[in-house]
C-alpha cells in the first residue's frame, strides 16, 4: 500500500516502463489480436477506410465542387490527415474506454492501471506505421524535396503518441467516475473531425485573410491541428513548421501526457471500487 500511495503523492513515475514491460507487451499483442480476431486480411482493413475516405473527399472537393484546386497533390493531402486524425481518434477512443472495458482485470490484481490505456493507444500505431510506410514513397514520388525535411516527421509523431497518451489516460480516469464520457466523446469527434483541417487548409480558406483571429484560435485551439500542419510541412510540403508550431507540438502533448499519467497514479487506489 505505501507504494501505492508514493505513487499518487509525487510527480509522474515511470518505473511502469522498465518494471512492468512484459506486462505491457502482453496488454498490447491482446490488444492487437482483439482487433483483428477472425479477420482474415486483418491489419490491411485499417488502410481501406483511410484509403475509401480519400477517394471520396477527393472525389467531392477536388472533382466535383473544385474547391480543392489551389491544394497541390489534394489525394495525398487528405491522406497525411486521415494518418494523424485516424490515429489520434482511434488511440483516444478506445484508450478511453479501456478501464471499464477491463474492469475484471483491474479488481482482480494490482499493476499500474496506466499500462491498460496506454497498451489501447500503442496498439494503434501498427496501423500507423503501415499507413506510413505507403504514404511516405507517395510523397517523395510527389514532392522529392521532402527527403529533406522528412526526419522532422519522427519526433512530431513521438509527440502525437504523447498527446493521445495524455487524452486517453485523462478521459479514461473521468470515465470511471462519469460513464457518459465515452459515449459524449463519440458525439464531439465528428464536429472535432470537421473543425480540424484534414479535408482544407486553414489558409487556404476563402475568409482566412479577414478573419485572421479565427484562424488563429481553429489552429491553437484545437490540439490536433498543429500536428497535422507539422506532418504535412514535413512529408508533403518540404517546409519546416514555424517556431510557434513546432514549440506546441512539442510542448503540449509531453506536457499533457505527464498531466494525465499523474492523474491515472493519482486516482488509481479508487478505481478498483469504482469499477
Amino acid at each position: 500500500m505505501a507504494v501505492n500511495v508514493a505513487r499518487s503523492a509525487a510527480f509522474p513515475r515511470f518505473d511502469w516502463l522498465t518494471g512492468y514491460r512484459e506486462l505491457l507487451r502482453t496488454l498490447l499483442r491482446r490488444e492487437i489480436r482483439k482487433r483483428y480476431k477472425g479477420s482474415a486480411l486483418g491489419i490491411v482493413w485499417s488502410l481501406v477506410y483511410p484509403l475509401a475516405m480519400m477517394g471520396v473527399y477527393t472525389l467531392v472537393f477536388s472533382v466535383l465542387w473544385r474547391t480543392a484546386g489551389n491544394i497541390p497533390h489534394y489525394p495525398l493531402f487528405v491522406l497525411t490527415g486521415l494518418a494523424v486524425w485516424g490515429f489520434f481518434q482511434a488511440g483516444v477512443q478506445l484508450g478511453t474506454s479501456s478501464l471499464i472495458g477491463n474492469a475484471d482485470l483491474v479488481k482482480k490484481v494490482w499493476f499500474p492501471r496506466e499500462l491498460i490505456p496506454a497498451a489501447a493507444v500503442l496498439a494503434q500505431l501498427t496501423t500507423s506505421l503501415v499507413m506510413f510506410v505507403i504514404l511516405v514513397p507517395a510523397n517523395l514520388i510527389a514532392v522529392p524535396a521532402t527527403a529533406k525535411t522528412m526526419a522532422l516527421a519522427f519526433p512530431i509523431f513521438g509527440a502525437l503518441v504523447c498527446l493521445a497518451l495524455g487524452f486517453a489516460w485523462l478521459l479514461s480516469i473521468v470515465n470511471v467516475f462519469f460513464r457518459d464520457v465515452e459515449h459524449l466523446l463519440a458525439v464531439l469527434f465528428l464536429p472535432w473531425f470537421f473543425l480540424t483541417p484534414v479535408l482544407y487548409g486553414l489558409e487556404q480558406l476563402p475568409a482566412a485573410a479577414s478573419h485572421r483571429w479565427l484562424i488563429d484560435v481553429m489552429r491553437y485551439g484545437n490540439p490536433v491541428t498543429p500536428y497535422v500542419e507539422g506532418f504535412r510541412a514535413t512529408l508533403l510540403q518540404a517546409t519546416v513548421p514555424g517556431a510557434s508550431l513546432l514549440v506546441y507540438i512539442f510542448v503540449v502533448g509531453p506536457t499533457l501526457a505527464l498531466l494525465g499519467l499523474w492523474v491515472v497514479q493519482r486516482y488509481e487506489d479508487r478505481l478498483a471500487v469504482e469499477l
